[in-house]
């Protein structure tokens, strides 16, 4: 029985989280930053 209010408890918890991310909402980073990686394996 207890395992079950943990679950609901969980459930809950990542519905608030997820609604309060999307109310917030984070503006997009403008710039793109893109890097170029020399890879060199000896």
């Amino acid at each position: 029985m207890k395992n079950k209010y943990i679950i609901y408890l969980f459930t809950v918890l990542t519905i608030i989280i997820f609604v309060a991310l999307y109310m917030i909402e984070i503006p997009s980073p403008s710039i793109v930053i893109t890097e170029k990686y020399n890879l060199n394996f000896k």
